[in-house]
């Protein structure tokens, strides 16, 4: 009988201590998790989309020769710095693993604007429209904007499916940071 009453005290303590680790994520990360899109590019006529899911976090966008890249890894926040810093970890895309890039943001009701110089650089301190630093805005997507885009979005990627596949794609180490174009 005791055997099984400290059995039974042990996976009560386990099993608290997992609902600790895996509690939801609270604060700014909480108010960020979805689906957000941006246009980027000189234009800003590139899609990039990121999904945010607890601390894990996937962008997607689309290649020059149409293509859809994606990347994943984890997101940090610090939220008691100014301006508050978000870092991309653990990034990985087409088996690659990436640098970590280090970045500012600010979130504003269904807003977010990043701030980031890319990968192995010194995290900016300002939002800035121009240069090496530039501010990326992104907005929330709700669950009607994306159904409204999947559908085409859908048909594209099945037309490229059948095209025969480029084997030598570049691969730009951060979707917000410009890639020259030839």
């Amino acid at each position: 009988m005791r055997t099984l009453l400290a059995a039974l005290i042990l996976a009560a303590t386990a099993a608290a201590v997992r609902a600790d680790e895996a509690k939801a994520p609270e604060g700014d990360l909480a108010k960020l998790q979805g689906a957000w899109k941006a246009m980027i590019g000189p234009n800003r006529d590139i899609p990039l989309t990121m999904e945010i899911q607890d601390r894990s976090l996937t962008l997607a966008l689309p290649t020059p020769g149409g293509d859809l890249r994606v990347f994943k890894g984890e997101i940090r926040l610090d939220e008691s710095k100014s301006p508050k810093q978000m870092d991309w970890v653990k990034m990985m895309s087409e088996g690659l693993e990436l640098p970590d890039s280090l970045a500012i943001y600010e979130l504003t009701g269904d807003e977010l604007k990043i701030a980031s110089s890319g990968p192995k650089k010194e995290r900016p301190t300002r939002f800035a429209e121009e240069g090496p630093s530039r501010t990326v805005t992104f907005q929330r997507q709700k669950p009607d904007d994306r159904a409204k885009e999947s559908a085409p979005d859908a048909q594209v990627k099945d037309e490229k499916a059948k095209e025969p596949q480029s084997s030598t794609r570049s691969l730009s180490p951060s979707p917000l940071t410009p890639e020259p174009h030839p």
